[in-house]
């Protein structure tokens, strides 16, 4: 499957946004004394579920604008949520149990994604009446 130019932007934003929120976290923990290689690994690994996360969300929107059948696309964007969310919890369950990475910073990356929708919208950059479709699947 083609990646949409509309999805390689929107990952592209949420990427830059998820990169931003990560560096502020370990301005955080430097900050407060606590950064080490544990913060380190478990904020880039954790800011890619959340952009891995966004990015197969955006897939599963782009196949089914192309299904004809209304309750199949329901379905299939319903079973992707489920897989998705198992994705993440997978994760958090690695990042408490690994000790190489801390589980704070392994788990506040996947806060970043609605955060930066939250700035594109307040900045104007992204705007609800204009992308309804897509504003509920943002916000799962």
């Amino acid at each position: 499957m083609k990646l949409q130019p509309a999805v390689k932007k929107e990952t592209a934003h949420i990427a830059l946004g998820t990169a931003a929120g990560v560096a502020v976290m370990f301005a955080v923990f430097a900050a407060l004394g606590r950064f080490d290689y544990t913060v380190a690994l478990g904020g880039v690994l954790g800011g890619a579920v959340a952009v891995a996360n966004f990015l197969l969300l955006g897939l599963t929107v782009q196949k089914i604008t192309g299904e004809a059948n209304a309750e199949r696309g329901q379905k299939m964007m319903q079973f992707s949520y489920s897989m998705r969310m198992l994705l993440m919890a997978l994760w958090l369950i690695l990042a408490v149990s690994l000790p190489f990475l801390h589980w704070v910073a392994a788990a506040v990356p996947l806060l970043m994604p609605r955060v930066t929708i939250a700035v594109m919208q307040l900045t104007g950059m992204y705007k609800k009446d204009e992308q309804k479709g897509e504003q509920s699947d943002h916000e799962r």
